[in-house]
């Protein structure tokens, strides 16, 4: 006989077998976690490589960090506890932690409860390498347990529930009038958030899917203690066996006036949605192949970009970053360094301020251009030079004269001084009568074209009696009445060419010319010029007789 003072044993409530899986897709847990994932958050087709739960268990089982598992898992965190932002992938084991510490300090029983201490115990120490490291089966039992901790505790994802089903709290409280729950085709709907099996075959297998993959999971009748649950399908072809299977064992055509029992409607039902979910499915592996395409290109871009450089344009020498391990010693000083030529200055200046300097830019750019590389232009500047011309590769550089230079590779001659007196316009440039002559002491243009060309019975003067004198004009003289007929010709050259009026004078001049070798003009003024320079009624003979411009070459020929 048992005593009467036993204590009755405390009975314990129904406790199911131990899974025997060796996948993730072979485990309901898996289903439970990505089908909160797809209806609760946004990460599905946001986060790389979450596309389908052979994604998610993809990443369950790898013991490395990646970022699908580090973006659940602050998802989840967030959830709980908002503003949380140790959340990258190194930190993100340490936060998980303390956050379910939090809650295993309750007595509320989670998947962790130990009967025997009463209590809930952190698998966290036992992790050596942190939440990436353990075990697959311990990281789905840890993610299940935050997956049902957000359906209880967090406040966004309670709100999108009470909101789907209609729920008001505190309906005696004035406060806002609630939305009415959204449409099925919302996908915070009731008809979206719920997780129900796809349908039944007569054998009562019940078939489900989570999102538009091809994955398909079967478990048995849930109400035995030795149900089970495992995926059939995971691609396009065992999801066309399985809908071929289930054509196979649906019910026969009955006979008229017969009715159906509820199995054979079920699975008639169940063969109906599996064949239309064909092209849904085609639509979405179309879908991940793109975005798989898309991550590939974007992984060989980023490798190609490490290896190219970011220099634009293409290195012709090598940069040298020593600086001053040759110094320049004393010896250097006598080597000759090569001068590139540059365009001249004279050629900028205004034609007006160098009215000095106009013959001598003009020989200095005749002489360099007769020393162009191009062989084109060599022959109409000369023809080839002999080889035995020692100046033959001259380029342009300066030369001294100490070394033999000809003359005209002498570019730094000094230009000749203006002429400032009327006998140093003759004897000023020391031997070059010629230019000398040629050169007006204005140096204006005269016109013989235009509006404002000169007349043929005109004659330029540079400066007339009572009228200003300038070097931007000249006057233009027509002979009065009685007075020597002008020259016909008007001058063609940009100089000035004042001729004498009286035979008389030019003759003169030309015998003094010639009684001093004919260099230098005589000063000492003439009876014959005292008696031309005394009319003085005669005014053209006065403006010629003031003017101080050298005498023409015409004249003195």
């Amino acid at each position: 006989m048992k005593s009467a003072t036993a204590e009755p044993s405390e009975k314990k409530g129904h406790v199911c077998p131990p899974s025997n899986a060796k996948h993730p897709s072979d485990r309901w847990e898996s289903l439970f976690v990505y089908g909160f994932v797809c209806r609760f958050t946004n990460l599905r087709g946001r986060v790389d490589g979450l596309n389908s739960p052979m994604d998610f268990e993809e990443a369950l089982m790898s013991p490395e960090p990646n970022l699908v598992m580090t973006q659940i898992l602050s998802r989840f965190v967030l959830n709980l506890r908002p503003g949380t932002r140790n959340l990258s992938s190194d930190v993100i084991s340490s936060t998980v932690a303390s956050l379910l510490q939090d809650y295993f300090k309750t007595p509320e029983h989670t998947v962790f409860w130990d009967d025997a201490l009463g209590l809930n115990v952190d698998p966290f120490p036992a992790m050596a390498g942190g939440f990436f490291a353990a075990d697959w089966e311990l990281k789905l039992k840890i993610l299940r347990q935050m997956v049902e901790l957000q359906l209880c505790h967090s406040q966004e994802i309670k709100a999108v529930i009470d909101r789907a089903w209609g729920v008001i709290h505190n309906k005696h409280k004035k406060i806002e009038v609630t939305a009415l729950p959204p449409p099925p085709e919302d996908p915070q709907s009731q008809k979206r958030l719920q997780l129900v099996p796809l349908g039944q075959d007569k054998d009562r297998k019940r078939y489900w899917i989570i999102d538009d993959s091809p994955r398909v999971y079967m478990s048995t009748n849930p109400w035995k203690i030795t149900a089970t649950f495992q995926t059939i399908a995971s691609t396009r072809d065992e999801y066309i066996a399985i809908v071929e299977k289930v054509k196979v064992g649906a019910p026969s055509e009955f006979k008229a006036g017969a009715r159906r029992s509820k199995l054979e409607c079920s699975h008639l039902a169940l063969l109906k949605a599996l064949e239309d979910r064909i092209e849904i499915i085609d639509n979405e592996l179309a879908r991940i192949q793109r975005v798989q395409r898309k991550v590939q290109q974007r992984a060989l871009l980023i490798a190609s970009a490490e290896l190219r450089e970011t220099r634009t344009r293409r290195r012709t020498t090598r940069p040298d970053y020593a600086y001053m391990n040759n110094p320049p010693s004393d010896d250097d000083g006598d080597g000759y360094a090569y001068q590139s030529q540059e365009p001249e200055d004279d050629d900028y200046d205004d034609q007006m301020d160098l009215d000095d300097t106009q013959n001598a830019s003009s020989s200095r750019r005749s002489a360099a251009a007769g020393t162009r590389r191009s062989t084109r232009t060599l022959a109409t500047n000369g023809g080839s030079r002999g080889a035995q011309d020692p100046w033959s590769d001259w380029r342009g550089e300066r030369r001294s004269t100490r070394l033999g230079a000809p003359v005209d590779v002498q570019l730094d001659a000094l230009p000749p001084k203006r002429a400032k007196t009327d006998d140093s316009a003759v004897s000023g440039n020391s031997g070059d009568a010629s230019s000398a002559q040629g050169k007006a002491a204005s140096g204006l243009k005269i016109k013989i074209n235009g509006a404002a060309a000169m007349k043929p019975t005109e004659t330029a003067v540079e400066v007339v009696a009572g009228k200003k004198k300038s070097k931007f004009w000249y006057y233009a003289v027509e002979p009065v009445a009685g007075a020597p007929a002008p020259n016909p010709y008007p001058p063609t050259s940009d100089s000035v060419h004042l001729p004498l009026p009286d035979k008389l004078r030019q003759d003169e001049m030309s015998d003094e010319s010639r009684g001093n070798d004919g260099r230098y003009p005589s000063t000492t003024p003439s009876a014959s010029a005292s008696a031309t320079a005394s009319n003085a009624d005669d005014p053209y003979e006065k403006s010629i007789g003031g003017s101080l411009s050298p005498t023409s070459s015409m004249d003195e020929s």
